[in-house]
């Protein structure tokens, strides 16, 4: 077994700038990762990223992302090293470099089975868990419109209105991510309300963006109650076009949902552990978070 103070090999922590595109791209391939060419790109920009140049020059050694949620709240993500490179402790300098770069700020992560351990070392505690359900989304007729639940595409003017449902749900600010959305996601719902002109319209929200060639991730999803999240989540799977595969990332302790999921043909398929570094003090209105944007962005 290589210790880990073998990373002291590796050459110097640095930030990865856009440039690096198709550095991480490779990296995630070599771990048996969808290219994801999308959501790098989307990072790459708004968020931290920090790599380790490869010391045989093939590329990235490894990488991990931070992306500030505010001043108070931060999240890990993509953290990946290159399987030649496994078991040398550059995961837990990547880490550990992060962690110093997000100074005070509470820390929080999507953990696998595999990464748990060593954020365990490093101090994160379990907070809930997280099922991935994906398949082929199966409508149902009697799921029409009702004026109960107005359901529509977004447009540019429903911006402000998402910005600030989704920093009241979330209680922090996600604008860096959420407002650029627009930008990145395939298609946007809003939960309009269809109150007269000049009262809140906008309740809710939900995107849809590609994560490879076959498959649609739904998230965020930020709704009053489950029922007008699964009004969302359809609204979407039924715009898309294409015999592609819907992605959903749902607490399974939160039962609604995930039993609507799986009778619209989501099956579970993966599991991991939402984890936090620091003080998780209770902000927001978490029960009208239904989906993170991404894995990558707990």
């Amino acid at each position: 077994m290589v210790s880990e103070s073998d990373s002291r090999s590796f050459p110097p922590i640095r930030r990865l700038v856009p440039g690096d595109l198709k550095q991480c791209i490779a990296l995630s391939a070599d771990r048996g990762w969808s290219p994801e060419k999308a959501k790098w790109s989307l990072l790459l920009e708004a968020s931290e990223p920090f790599g380790v140049d490869a010391p045989d020059g093939r590329g990235l050694g490894g990488a991990v992302i931070l992306t500030r949620w505010g001043t108070r709240l931060a999240s890990v993500g993509m953290m990946l090293v290159a399987a030649r490179y496994g078991r040398r402790g550059l995961g837990r300098a990547l880490m550990e470099h992060l962690i110093g770069q997000a100074g005070d700020a509470t820390v929080t992560l999507f953990a696998t089975d595999m990464g748990r351990p060593l954020y365990e070392k490093l101090g994160f505690l379990p907070v809930r868990r997280s099922v991935s359900f994906a398949g082929t989304f199966r409508s149902r007729h009697d799921e029409d419109n009702s004026k109960k639940f107005i359901t529509r595409p977004a447009t540019q003017a429903d911006l402000a209105a998402i910005l600030d449902v989704d920093v009241a749900a979330f209680g922090a600010d996600r604008g860096g991510i959420v407002g650029r959305l627009p930008g990145f996601a395939e298609r946007i719902a809003v939960l309009d309300s269809g109150e007269d002109q000049g009262a809140a319209r906008v309740t809710g929200y939900a995107a849809a963006w590609r994560n490879g060639p076959a498959t649609t991730v739904i998230g965020p999803v930020v709704a009053p109650d489950a029922e007008a999240a699964a009004r969302l989540i359809a609204h979407l799977a039924g715009q898309l076009r294409g015999n592609r595969t819907i992605r959903l990332d749902l607490d399974p302790d939160r039962q609604e949902l995930p039993a609507w999921a799986q009778a619209h043909g989501l099956e579970p398929v993966a599991r991991t552990t939402v984890m936090a570094l620091g003080d998780l003090v209770p902000r927001g209105t978490p029960d009208r978070l239904f989906a993170p944007i991404s894995v990558a962005l707990a």
